[in-house]
């Protein structure tokens, strides 16, 4: 088996356009069937509370067109920073689908969740029609947050990016981080600013309750909430998927338990059956409409068919090298 550190996985994954395609057809195999993706494994730390201090996920998935399968498990303990740490960390585990021999171990401290996790943002921004540069805002001032913003704008035409967060401070410090990225970078004073502003909205906190609030919600906004992974997660207004046009999501059953789907649901406005697969959205050569007059939501929980797919695609290129 080979241990593969976090210092041979940063160079890999600074190809950001092979990442993004590897990541895609994970997602295009898994709305196919062609993925294996067993319910995930969750747990919760200070839910009891109604904040969440921690949480761990174990994510696994095998698939037909790879010789491998994979164990996932990441991290994120939100006090974290006051300690000193980094809110996130884990490992992946891959194994050879053919005779179940570990392969690799990638001690990558959660980085290449959160890449492939980035990954998926920059997918889903990709969705939206314009014909000019549209402004992107951020919800959050972590460090998803930041890669949202850097793999966003390396995908997608901006004219700017705005961000909130609870902390000004960490908008403001975030705002410096990305001066790098050539775009006006602001912050906003509030989730209502943020949205009058911005048509393209990310959301990326552990927040156990709604940030962005309905009447915030306009005609040609397209939201990608990424926060909602765990029971008890939620930052939309569940009377926004009642607005929405078009609602996507990574995988049906697993954002109906606990994603912003699951939430509107069980809110009583909208129907189980009112989303449309991400996978299959991206694999269609006909647009979905996401255009100035839609309103739309891509809900990612997060899938090990995305897990595996970055894995292995950093596993082929070292072993290939």
């Amino acid at each position: 088996m080979r241990l593969i550190q976090l210092d041979e996985i940063v160079p890999v994954l600074e190809k950001k356009p092979k990442v993004i395609e590897a990541v895609k057809q994970g997602f295009i195999s898994h709305a196919k069937g062609e993925i294996e993706n067993p319910e995930p494994v969750q747990m919760l730390f200070g839910a009891e509370e109604n904040t969440i201090e921690g949480d761990c996920h174990i994510k696994t998935a095998s698939s037909k067109s790879l010789p491998y399968f994979c164990v996932k498990l990441a991290t994120g303990f939100y006090n974290n920073p006051a300690k000193g740490l980094p809110v996130n960390n884990g490992l992946v585990l891959l194994m050879s689908s053919q005779t179940g021999a570990p392969l690799a171990l990638f001690q990558d401290d959660g980085y290449l969740t959160s890449v492939r996790t980035a990954a998926a943002g920059a997918l889903a921004a990709s969705l939206v029609l314009s014909d000019k540069p549209i402004t992107l805002g951020i919800i959050g001032t972590g460090h998803q947050a930041e890669l949202q913003a850097r793999w966003i704008a390396s995908y997608c035409d901006l004219a700017g990016i705005l961000i909130w967060g609870r902390s000004v401070d960490k908008a403001n410090t975030l705002k410096i981080r990305l001066a790098d990225l050539g775009l006006e970078v602001k912050t906003a004073t509030s989730v209502g600013e943020l949205c009058q502003s911005a048509k393209l909205i990310v959301t990326t906190t552990p927040s156990t309750s709604p940030l962005i609030i309905a009447s915030d919600i306009r005609p040609g906004h397209h939201i990608i909430a990424m926060g909602s992974d765990s029971p008890g997660k939620v930052e939309l207004d569940p009377a926004i998927l009642g607005q929405a046009d078009v609602i996507l999501t990574d995988e049906h059953f697993q954002c109906l338990h606990h994603g912003e789907f699951g939430h509107a649901v069980r809110a009583g406005r909208i129907s189980e059956t009112k989303d449309q697969s991400f996978g299959l959205a991206l694999n269609t050569a006909e647009p979905l409409g996401l255009s100035d007059e839609t309103i739309s939501v891509v809900d990612l929980t997060g899938l090990g068919a995305q897990d595996l797919a970055i894995a292995s695609f950093v596993y082929q290129a070292l072993i290939n090298t």
